[in-house]
């Protein structure tokens, strides 16, 4: 398991050295409209969830406060090199 260390700013999800599975939550009028976020597994690479919420129909639900959020459903990174796939659940990163 990784902990899901929140960010504010994107830029500190960029910033070198940040922790496999930083995430950065990204609102809309208090409405969490996607997780941008670093592979859990240590590739170094970004990927984002957009929220169903944000009108994507495939998008992801999450729910919890931020630093024990939960993304339903799982996470597969089918876009990166590792193709890292797991589970966000309540803060931690479970594959």
């Amino acid at each position: 398991m990784t902990r899901a260390t929140v960010v504010a700013d994107v830029g500190d999800l960029r910033a070198s050295g940040a922790a496999p599975g930083t995430i950065q939550i990204r609102r809309l009028n208090g409405e969490i409209r996607g997780v941008a976020f670093t592979c859990p597994c240590g590739c170094g690479n970004e990927s984002y969830l957009p929220s169903d919420a944000a009108g994507h129909d495939s998008g992801w639900r999450f729910t919890g406060p931020d630093n024990a959020l939960t993304a339903h459903p799982s996470v597969y990174n089918t876009g990166m090199p590792c193709q890292w796939h797991g589970w966000l659940r309540n803060g931690e990163w479970v594959t």
